[in-house]
């Protein structure tokens, strides 16, 4: 897999957490928001770990920065914010593909 998958996902995923979130259909439905953001982060570590040839656990810190900065992000777009619940819905989503693809 080419790393453009990774990076156009990454672009991809940035550009989504910058739409203000007056512009989504509200869902009501208790721990989408959580699922969205272990699904999204799950495909970011899964594009990560195929495009480069290592498989270190160091990817890890790559996936946790990056949802780091995205969550920061967000503070600063109408209409969201920080979530640590979502940090850790990140966390997971980056950790645990990491850790099966890893096995």
């Amino acid at each position: 897999m080419s790393r453009w998958v990774f990076f156009t996902w990454l672009v991809l995923l940035f550009v989504a957490t910058s739409i203000p979130s007056g512009a989504f259909p509200e869902v009501r439905v208790l721990g989408v928001d959580k699922l969205t953001h272990l699904f999204l982060y799950a495909a970011l570590t899964t594009f990560l770990f195929f495009s480069y040839g290592k498989k270190n656990w160091e990817f890890l810190w790559i996936i946790a920065i990056i949802a780091i900065v995205d969550e920061i992000h967000q503070h600063f777009i109408p209409g969201r914010c920080m979530s640590y619940y979502d940090l850790i819905a990140d966390f997971l989503g980056g950790g645990l593909t990491f850790w099966v693809l890893k096995s």
